[in-house]
């Protein structure tokens, strides 16, 4: 565990598996007690941010290095934490203020009573998750029988739950091999699985091991894995401009990407470990929605329908103990009128 600092201005709090003890301890080192009310410069209010290591969170990378955060009165902190159990202790704890993170996630928090509501979508997976399997398998049902490396409790879990639940398949068919989500693929190249379920920058590293090939990708179901941007509730409920704040940080970051393709790529590839054309290469695999098509979107009620069939498969396979409410779980209300109160 170790904070590492681009400058004094980018904060990034590194403390993958340390769990919620080591969050508390890097937050109390770093300032970040009650930290959405502090003003470490100026008028800017620090708060803390969490999320896997996944390519289509880029942007918000960007957003803290061109300024866009600032400009809203925000100096966000970056946690480096992979571990989901350890970002819902830190919630409940009071200690993490938003989070990047995939649906299926969600409905797990939420069947933990952790008080925290998805405000809207980051972006649609198309490509960038997937399995990677030997070339011997040729279809899904080839996986029967087979060993195959993954995430307990992660979206790389709930996506092959997902495929074999469409295919009338049962999960107990094959051999898991659990991994935290830094390592699948590296289970999957040093020849512990036959099969691999990873994201990107994963899924193509994976694809390192010869005779290989993706079998079936999020291209191929779209619409299943959606990243959403998690609050806090309580601020919510008690800053509710902060919160704006943020997501009109991401909008403009969001369309920089588009305008600006190669400097975006170069500012935020680095912090992948990288190169710009890699991320390049590696984001036709995903979707981000402008703040127009993010407000139609959500009018079309899509994450509660996608969070619905989560919980229902999670609950099925015995994952969660308790079906959460899509309606208490996805609060979209802030999209409208984004722009009312900014700065």
């Amino acid at each position: 565990m170790h904070m590492r600092t681009l400058n004094a201005a980018r904060p990034i709090v590194t403390a993958a598996g340390a769990g919620l003890v080591v969050i508390l301890a890097v937050f109390a080192v770093a300032g970040c007690h009650n930290n959405s009310a502090l003003r470490p410069e100026g008028n800017l209010k620090r708060v803390s941010i969490a999320f896997q290591s996944w390519v289509g969170y880029g942007p918000l990378y960007l957003a803290q290095e061109k300024g866009f955060f600032k400009d809203e009165g925000i100096e966000m902190v970056f946690v480096d934490e992979q571990l989901d159990s350890a970002r819902r202790d830190a919630f409940k704890a009071g200690m993490l203020d938003f989070e990047g993170g995939t649906l299926d996630l969600l409905v797990t928090k939420r069947a933990q009573d952790t008080p925290v509501v998805a405000v809207m979508a980051l972006d649609l997976s198309y490509g960038g998750d997937g399995i990677v399997a030997t070339d011997d398998i040729k279809k899904l049902e080839d996986l029967v029988g087979k060993r195959v490396a993954l995430t307990r409790d992660d979206v790389n879990e709930m996506f092959i739950s997902y495929l074999f639940y469409e295919a009338g398949l049962p999960l107990d068919t094959m051999t898991f091999i659990f991994r935290a989500p830094e390592d699948v693929a590296r289970a999957f190249l040093d020849g512990e699985a036959d099969a691999a379920v990873t994201w990107e920058p994963w899924l193509s590293r994976a694809l390192g091991r010869p005779h290989t090939h993706i079998l079936l990708s999020s291209k191929d179901r779209p619409g299943i894995i959606i990243d959403t941007l998690n609050v806090r509730d309580d601020l919510i409920k008690n800053d509710p401009r902060l919160v704006k704040g943020v997501m009109r940080g991401w909008f403009r970051a969001v369309d920089y990407c588009y305008e600006h393709p190669a400097e975006s790529s170069a500012i935020i590839a680095p912090y992948y470990g990288i190169k710009a054309a890699e991320y390049l290469n590696q984001i036709k695999r995903l979707k981000w929605s402008g703040y127009k098509e993010e407000v139609f979107f959500a009018g079309q009620h899509k994450l509660a329908k996608v969070f619905d069939a989560i919980v229902k498969i999670k609950f099925m396979n015995k994952r969660i103990q308790e079906m959460p409410d899509a309606e208490r779980a996805i609060n979209t209300a802030l999209l409208k009128g984004l722009y009312e109160d900014s700065r």
